[in-house]
């Protein structure tokens, strides 16, 4: 069945046909089935989904899967569940969590933007991470960005009380964007990196990171409490 976007908006996303190495392709055909949700346009049941009661934090757009893989193996307590639009980026976490043995993750291999107001009950998770969406830094194309007052309201609403949304860009006026889109909602809390838990604030730096600090963007890190 297809889906419809809940936003008036463009997609947040360019859909490019990205190429799959035969590793990634190999994961795919051989643990799709171990670690990829099919939503169905149906709520999740967290529980049932990870066979516990863990906390289930949200990674939005994982891309090559480094953090999301990093975190999975470190916070052993802890569920993630990743969002991912492009196979490369999933054919590679699937071959890692594997070889991992990581019972903590699940994926869903669709667009966050239709996923979460459908399938993500209300006050279920227990933080999200959105790490470098895509700026769009060309003014005429800033109604494409991801983070805007609507989307924002639909984390707040599936965020538990005390929990984070921490956000990384390397775009100044993305950065200077999200701040001001944050200051005219109610219901949320700016906060520092280091009220985060030890585990977020010692996350290694991915290659993208090291490809942006090369090329002289500034890594800003953005993090908010929902009160």
């Amino acid at each position: 069945m297809k889906s419809t976007s809940f936003l008036p908006k463009p997609r947040s996303f360019v859909l490019r046909k990205g190429r799959v190495t035969n590793s990634q392709r190999s994961a795919i055909d051989n643990y799709w089935d171990d670690y990829v949700v099919d939503p169905e346009l149906k709520l999740i049941d967290f529980r049932s989904l990870f066979n516990n009661d863990n906390s289930v934090v949200l990674d939005i757009g994982f891309g090559s899967g480094e953090t999301l893989i990093h975190l999975a193996s470190t916070e052993i307590t802890k569920n993630f569940l990743g969002i991912e639009v492009y196979l490369s980026g999933v054919g590679t976490v699937l071959s890692r969590a594997k070889q991992d043995n990581l019972e903590n993750i699940k994926i869903i291999n669709m667009d966050a933007e239709k996923v979460l107001p459908i399938n993500i009950k209300k006050n279920s998770l227990g933080g999200i991470l959105l790490f470098y969406p895509d700026p769009w830094p060309k003014r005429k194309h800033n109604k494409r960005r991801i983070i805007q007052d609507p989307f924002l309201r639909i984390l707040q609403e599936r965020l538990k009380k005390n929990t984070f949304f921490y956000c990384k860009t390397d775009w100044k006026d993305y950065a200077l964007h999200i701040v001001k889109t944050f200051n005219l909602l109610d219901g949320w809390k700016k906060a520092d990196l280091k009220d985060l838990d030890k585990a977020y604030r010692d996350i290694p730096p991915t290659s993208y990171e090291n490809k942006a600090l090369k090329a002289g963007r500034k890594l800003v890190d953005l993090v908010y409490i929902k009160t």
